[in-house]
């Protein structure tokens, strides 16, 4: 039994990649990050936390997961940037087809988002999770 947590963060990080996310304006976001660099210009995108629980059978090794994915934004147009870009995830990730490298993929499903104001009052951030369920190959 593996855990397949490190290949899936790696293979929801090559889907996002792939998916050339852009923000309101059309410009490319400036990354897809695991931990971002200081100094890093917005908008950008983090995979955050990551739960996993064990619901294998008595046959089948399986796990589901709940990871977290953020969007932050400095527009000043409101949540219209950080919505965009949620819709753009939401898009290639929901229902999707991913590689997890030594799992076979059941499914990823949105779960919720919710968009927050962070407390400097510029910065927006939305957060985004998904489920996925993944057997051992």
């Amino acid at each position: 039994m593996a855990l397949h947590s490190w290949p899936l963060q790696q293979a929801i990080f090559a889907k996002l990649n792939a998916a050339s996310i852009t923000d309101y304006a059309s410009n490319a976001i400036t990354g897809i990050f695991d931990d971002v660099p200081e100094e890093t210009a917005y908008p950008y995108i983090k995979i955050g936390e990551e739960t996993s629980t064990n619901i294998a059978t008595k046959t089948l090794d399986a796990h589901e997961h709940t990871l977290t994915i953020h969007v932050w934004s400095q527009y000043r147009g409101g949540f219209r940037d950080v919505k965009v870009i949620m819709q753009q995830i939401f898009t290639a990730l929901h229902n999707g087809d991913i590689t997890v490298s030594g799992a076979s993929l059941v499914n990823i499903r949105h779960e919720f988002e919710t968009v927050l104001l962070e407390q400097d009052g510029i910065t927006r951030h939305g957060v985004m999770r998904f489920r996925v369920v993944l057997f051992d190959s």
